[in-house]
């Protein structure tokens, strides 16, 4: 069986017409948009300027998705360590990816056809895409989250797509932009392709004869070199009035004025678009019969203005941010406060507490009315009504006495590394409470269950001047203890230790503390990860030779940071950063 490259030109004699795959389409031009905006990264900084994105006045206003990037990455403020982490981004003239795709498929290079009109915007857009059968299409044809259609079997037809995709790309040169279509299209026509052309308002489009390709058609319009994967696109861009552009929609709009003004990169997904696909995916499941999480995730999407996500080049690494819009007006009371408070806040210092060694932490926090949730979730749906009970039936335990009324507070998990061969890695898990005597009390009734049930039985143990109740036997330590208002369960004595007092803390070192000022504040947790360690840890634990070009690659990337805002904002915007941390 031969495999069809989805970018390559079609032979000679073409084929009949048929409709191309919309993932292939849509993969073709993200590929050519790539390597486009990697190479403007040679435009000097003076070819910018201080207007707003002419490119979204070329779009309609129901476009689905959007996706832009300022090109002067070579002139952005603290650029030096991101180019010293990737030293090849920076040389893309020379790289043979770019080389080898422009000069196989287009018959151009960069350095000669593109250089010299590429300008300032660049943008990959849809429109008019069947959202409905994505889902099918991602899911082998049929959605199932329990058994997954396996990724070796291929993807079903789509008979007909009449989405729109296109490619835009601002030129600062007119000539030299059609001399490079020219050029390309000369030879694309060597190559065996043949092309049809139709003029609208004074600007040719050039249409391939056979849609094989997603470069299908291209034109020079309105100052933008275009190519996308019909004509009838192209011409819907020269058409475009300002009155009903993408710029115009309110959606947009109230999407974009979220986001941060230091992006230099741009993703926008309609609202419409993502409640259309929530509501495919619940149909084709069967979760809106008595499902109150699929109900409410329904109608929060119907109230979706749409998803923002940037990227931020700052000083301490590459910054990564994403913004859910909605639109409170159309959002029930109910819904409305659940989002406003969806997650409790989390002290800030929760997480930098714990050890500067740490592999990974964090922290969140456990509502107090979360059992009550759970409980109002379980008796909602027939079938799962009485599973709390039952569940308590047959551990003879009383999960509001026991368990419900004293678990909740703020909580971290913490990662170590080991203190043996054996043992690689210990952790953790910290809870702040408010009633220690119930804690004391519940915790108690929980560990004779786990005797019951595994047969491990808790004794005091010493651990300096403090008593833990732990289960030991060689390098197994499993334990829990009281440490102020904090009831530890730890696995590993020495992570056990580090909960009770760290020698050196996480909150003094400035990987973590750059991060932490980069997160949303106030923020409903904190995810790090020290990559340094989970490396370190990686090739402990691996049984092949440490790849040293690999190695190098990795080093200059210090620590993953996320956090979160707790719950929707005032504007009904919820906001969520992720920081790569790279080294000075």
């Amino acid at each position: 069986m031969t495999v069809t490259d989805p970018l390559s030109l079609p032979p000679v004699t073409p084929p009949a017409p048929r409709r191309s795959s919309p993932l292939l389409i849509i993969g073709g031009l993200a590929v050519g948009l790539l390597l486009i905006l990697v190479g403007a990264g040679a435009l000097a900084f003076n070819l910018l300027t201080q207007r707003a994105s002419a490119i979204p006045e070329l779009l309609p206003a129901d476009t689905q998705i959007y996706a832009a990037i300022t090109p002067n990455l070579s002139d952005l403020p603290n650029i030096d360590r991101l180019r010293r982490a990737f030293p090849e981004t920076f040389d893309y003239q020379n790289t043979d990816t770019t080389t080898d795709f422009l000069q196989e498929r287009f018959g151009v290079t960069f350095a000669e056809d593109i250089a010299p009109w590429i300008g300032p915007e660049a943008a990959f857009a849809v429109h008019g895409a069947p959202i409905e059968r994505f889902g099918e299409i991602a899911n082998g044809g049929a959605i199932n989250p329990v058994f997954p259609a396996s990724p070796l079997d291929p993807p079903p037809a789509v008979d007909q797509f009449d989405g729109n995709v296109l490619l835009i790309v601002a030129a600062r040169d007119q000539q030299a932009a059609q001399a490079f279509l020219d050029k390309q299209r000369a030879f694309r026509e060597q190559q065996g392709e043949r092309f049809t052309s139709n003029t609208v308002n004074n600007v040719t489009i050039y249409a391939s004869e056979s849609d094989e390709t997603p470069f299908a058609a291209f034109a020079l319009a309105r100052d933008m070199v275009v190519f996308a994967n019909n004509a009838a696109s192209i011409q819907a861009l020269i058409e475009q009035r300002s009155e009903t552009a993408l710029a115009r929609s309110p959606q947009y709009q109230a999407v974009t004025q979220s986001l941060p003004g230091d992006r230099i990169g741009t993703i926008y997904l309609a609202g419409d678009t993502i409640a259309r696909l929530i509501n495919t995916l619940i149909e084709q499941n069967n979760l809106d019969d008595g499902n109150t999480a699929a109900a409410d995730a329904l109608a929060a999407s119907q109230a979706l203005q749409g998803v923002g996500l940037t990227m931020a080049v700052i000083e301490s690494g590459l910054r990564f941010d994403a913004v859910t819009v909605f639109d409170q007006n159309r959002l029930s009371s109910s819904l409305r406060e659940r989002l406003s408070s969806f997650r409790p806040v989390v002290s800030a210092d929760r997480a930098g507490d714990v050890s500067s060694a740490a592999i990974g932490v964090f922290s969140f926090a456990i509502p107090a009315d979360w059992g009550t949730q759970l409980r109002t979730q379980l008796e909602a749906n027939p079938d799962t009504s009485n599973t709390l009970r039952n569940l308590e039936d047959s551990l003879n335990l009383d999960l509001e006495q026991d368990l419900f009324r004293w678990f909740h507070g703020e909580g971290v998990i913490v990662v170590l590394p080991g203190s043996s061969a054996d043992l690689q890695a210990t952790g953790y898990f910290a809870l702040r409470i408010a009633d220690q005597d119930a804690a004391r009390q519940g915790m108690r009734r929980l560990s004779e269950l786990v005797e019951d049930l595994v047969g491990i039985r808790f004794s005091e143990t010493s651990l300096g001047r403090t008593q833990v109740q732990a289960f030991e036997e060689g390098d197994l330590f499993v334990g829990y203890g009281f440490n102020g208002n904090d009831l530890v369960i730890a696995v590993g004595r020495s992570a056990m230790e580090a909960a009770f007092g760290a020698e050196q803390k996480l909150s003094n070192f400035s990987i973590y503390t750059d991060a932490l000022r980069a997160m949303p504040t106030p923020n409903s947790g904190i995810l790090y990860v020290n990559l340094t360690a989970v490396r370190e840890l990686n090739n402990r634990l691996s049984d092949q030779p440490i790849d040293r070009d690999l190695e190098r690659r990795l080093e200059p990337f210090r620590a993953i940071t996320s956090g979160g805002t707790a719950g929707i904002d005032n504007r009904g915007a919820a906001r969520g950063t992720l920081l790569l941390s790279i080294q000075p």
